[in-house]
């Protein structure tokens, strides 16, 4: 049975608090239609690379056939369907460690706790699973798969806190990031 907080859960919020509030800060409270266009621009780009750096991943045994969602399919159809282009941003490294896979999971798997909020304000904008935020809703659609990986994560048979909080919270910059370089591509256009 999992403990409604896990400590390894803990340690990973405290190393990723930092990011995690510059990227919820960056992104805003989504108002606006070009506010979300902008949000699914850098997230798009953010979470291909970093899905990309799990490609051919081998899991380890105990993950017993657990995956993570994957929003590849879905965000391209949302792309296309905005007439969007994401940035392309620098690859994202794929983990060298159980620790460090964990630690990226905790964040992409984490994000969908934050999708369903998204997905509200998207919906309030006319964005829904059939236009523009089929990701969102593919993201939130099985919450049993985080629940799943936090039994993963406190289980784990080795697990450094260290090294998969650095890992986490390296998700969060890239983040971060490619919502940056979208209001850099922007501030050109404007200019």
């Amino acid at each position: 049975m999992l403990r409604a907080e896990s400590s390894r859960r803990a340690a990973l919020r405290a190393h990723v608090h930092e990011a995690h509030e510059q990227l919820d800060h960056l992104i805003g409270d989504l108002a606006s239609v070009g506010n979300y266009r902008r949000y699914v621009a850098g997230i798009a780009g953010f979470r291909l690379a970093a899905e990309n750096a799990l490609q051919g991943q081998i899991y380890p045994t105990w993950f017993e056939g657990w995956r993570p969602v994957s929003m590849q399919r879905s965000l391209n159809e949302d792309l296309q369907s905005l007439e969007i282009v994401p940035p392309e941003i620098k690859a994202i490294a794929a983990p060298a460690t159980d620790s460090e896979l964990l630690g990226m999971l905790y964040t992409l798997e984490g994000s969908a706790l934050g999708g369903r909020v998204i997905a509200r304000r998207a919906a309030a904008l006319g964005f829904d699973a059939t236009y523009g935020a089929s990701h969102l809703a593919e993201q939130t659609a099985t919450p049993d798969n985080w629940r799943s990986f936090l039994v993963l994560l406190e289980n784990a048979p080795e697990f450094d806190a260290d090294e998969a909080g650095r890992a986490a919270a390296t998700l969060f910059r890239h983040a971060r990031d490619a919502v940056k370089m979208v209001d850099r591509a922007e501030e050109k256009v404007d200019g």
